[in-house]
């Protein structure tokens, strides 16, 4: 019995531990790998239909860029963030007519709220994953 609790007290702290991270993919200090050549890109597309849509997200590169193409509004629920790393980057970009929005709901999120599209109908959106929450970086609505 003993055996099978230490197991899972391993386990859970292995589950823990590998939650998110608090440092960033590239190394900080001498002789380790700054140069940029670890970082990984990643592009996911979505199409937004009429009704209420949504998405939670799993951003496992240094950069992934979510494409939208929107038809009324389309939402971000709480990303995973268990392949997070310090310094990670998301990129939003929207298209659609004006009118349609680009939502975020859950806990992890830092943003300024939903972005409408005006009558361009383009959106970029960055954020930046500081160890526990994705927090907006720039915003242009056009």
């Amino acid at each position: 019995m003993k055996k099978i609790v230490l197991f899972l007290s391993f386990i859970i702290a292995v589950i823990v531990t590998n939650a998110q991270s608090t440092s960033p993919r590239f190394g900080t200090l001498k002789n380790q790998d700054n140069t940029g050549r670890v970082l990984t890109y990643g592009l996911k597309s979505y199409t937004d239909a009429t009704g209420a849509d949504s998405v939670i997200v799993t951003p496992s590169f240094y950069q992934t860029i979510y494409k939208v193409t929107l038809v009324d509004s389309f939402c971000f629920k709480t990303p995973v963030t268990t392949v997070s790393y310090y310094g990670d980057n998301i990129k939003i970009i929207a298209i659609g007519a004006s009118g349609t929005k680009v939502k975020f709901s859950g806990s992890s999120w830092i943003t300024s709220g939903a972005a409408t599209l005006s009558s361009n109908g383009r959106a970029v959106i960055d954020l930046v994953f500081d160890g526990t929450y994705w927090v907006e970086a720039n915003r242009t609505v056009q």
